[in-house]
């Protein structure tokens, strides 16, 4: 079935560098339920399949291993008194700029970004829960 996203969900915020919000949050969710990433204390570690996955789509690995900066981090934002835990860091700021690549999304204005109708079906199809975002 083909869903119409509401304007609620065509909306994607950033924080920062990276995707934050309902997506950032949806993704994170992804990440950890597919064993993606894993929590450590207050830290995430990239698994190796989580590795694995991130060449799969495209992602240069041996950058983002070879990165000076941290490179993934529990970042939360507050949105209108709600706490959105997300991917941040450089892995979070890849990931965002993958979507860009694949078209997934496209800029609206300084802070916000429009998922669009090809960036749904790719995360549905990657196996991302956008229910939320609905």
């Amino acid at each position: 079935m083909n869903k119409r996203l509401s304007e609620k969900g065509r909306i994607v915020n950033t924080c920062y560098d990276h995707v934050g919000g309902l997506l950032g949050e949806a993704l994170l969710k992804f990440f950890l339920k597919e064993d993606l990433l894993k929590r450590m204390n207050e830290e995430f570690i990239i698994t190796e399949k989580g590795w694995d996955e991130l060449e799969i789509i495209g992602i240069d690995i041996e950058k983002l291993r070879s990165i000076k900066r941290k490179i993934v981090n529990v970042c939360i934002e507050s949105n209108h008194g709600i706490l959105y835990e997300h991917i941040g860091s450089y892995l979070g700021s890849i990931l965002m700029e993958k979507m860009f690549e694949l078209g997934w999304l496209k800029k609206r204005d300084d802070k916000r970004f429009e998922l669009t109708e090809k960036g749904r079906v790719g995360l549905e199809n990657f196996g991302v829960n956008i229910n939320t975002l609905l």
